[in-house]
C-alpha cells in the first residue's frame, strides 16, 4: 500500500511540532521533512508531490494563493489548521458538493449543537 505523503506548511511553534509528530507516528504517512513557508506553497506542492497538504492558517488568510492552490491542484486535500491548533477544516471538495454534505450531515445528526 502506497504510504501517504504530507506536506506542513505555515505552521509555527508548538502546533507545528505537534501536528508534524501526530503524522509521523503514522505508519502509513510520510512528512516531508523540511517545513515551508506560506510564500512557498506551490512550488513545494510541485517539488514534493504531496497528497496531503497542511496549512497553518493565519488572521489575514485571504487571497490569490488559496484560489491558485484550489484551482492548480482541486483533488489535493488540504487541511487548514487554526494558529493555536484548536480547530482544523478538511478542503477537498467543490463550494456546492461540500456544502450539500454540511447540510445533510446537520440534518442526520438532528442539528446537534
Amino acid at each position: 500500500m502506497p504510504r501517504a505523503r504530507a506536506l506542513l506548511v505555515g505552521l509555527e511553534g508548538m502546533t507545528g511540532d505537534i501536528v508534524g509528530r501526530l503524522l509521523q507516528a503514522e505508519p502509513d504517512c510520510e512528512v516531508v521533512e523540511r517545513m515551508y513557508k506560506r510564500e512557498e506553497l506551490l512550488h513545494a506542492i510541485r517539488e514534493h508531490q504531496p497528497s496531503v497538504v497542511v496549512v497553518g492558517l493565519t488572521s489575514a488568510d485571504v487571497g490569490p494563493a488559496w484560489d491558485d492552490l484550489f484551482r492548480l491542484y482541486p483533488k489535493l486535500p488540504v487541511l487548514a489548521v487554526t494558529p493555536q491548533g484548536h480547530r482544523a477544516c478538511l478542503f477537498r471538495e467543490p463550494l456546492v458538493r461540500g456544502l450539500m454534505a454540511a447540510l445533510n450531515a446537520s440534518a442526520e445528526s438532528g442539528d446537534e449543537r
